[in-house]
């Protein structure tokens, strides 16, 4: 009775510290995103080429239509102007007793060019040869417990050949 208790409290006590121990989602994307920005800050410090300031070269036309208006009134005087400024026009013309007002304002395109300075990180594609440097430790690693492994078991089979079969 009382092993049972113990061992009823011990898988508990072992479910209890499975659930508290495993990680949520979120934090293990936090802890991925902390590790992305903590190796673009080291790539950005060893090689500061990698950051470029591009700039985004914008045209904005902006149209301003033509505006034109008549009107007439009657005047005394007699004679005709002709008032010209940049892209004003005003025709006064004084024909008899009436007088006629032409104006017009020739349209006008504004054309704006914005620059907008850009970062931008260029990611250059590492070929086979940096690859296998960059992996070379991963791999002697791997080599050299594949070789342990095949030793042990080469061990193992002349250890158990020794004993099952002592006259082979």
């Amino acid at each position: 009775m009382q092993q049972s208790k113990r061992k009823n409290s011990l898988l508990y006590l072992l479910l209890i510290l499975f659930a508290f121990n495993s990680c949520s989602l979120e934090k293990r994307t936090e802890n991925k995103q902390r590790k992305a920005e903590r190796k673009i800050e080291k790539l950005t410090i060893k090689y500061p080429q990698l950051l470029k300031q591009d700039t985004i070269t914008d045209t904005l036309n902006v149209f301003i239509p033509e505006i034109k208006h008549d009107t007439s009134f009657i005047d005394t005087a007699s004679d005709t102007t002709y008032i010209y400024k940049d892209k004003l026009r005003i025709k006064y013309i004084r024909v008899g007793d009436t007088t006629y007002i032409e104006g017009e304002c020739k349209g006008d395109t504004i054309i704006q060019t914005i620059n907008i300075p850009v970062e931008r990180i260029v990611v250059r594609k590492q070929g086979i040869i940096e690859q296998l440097s960059k992996n070379l430790k991963k791999i002697l690693i791997y080599l050299f417990l594949i070789l342990l492994l095949v030793l042990v078991l080469s061990i193992g089979w002349k250890f158990i050949k020794k004993t099952i079969w002592p006259l082979g």
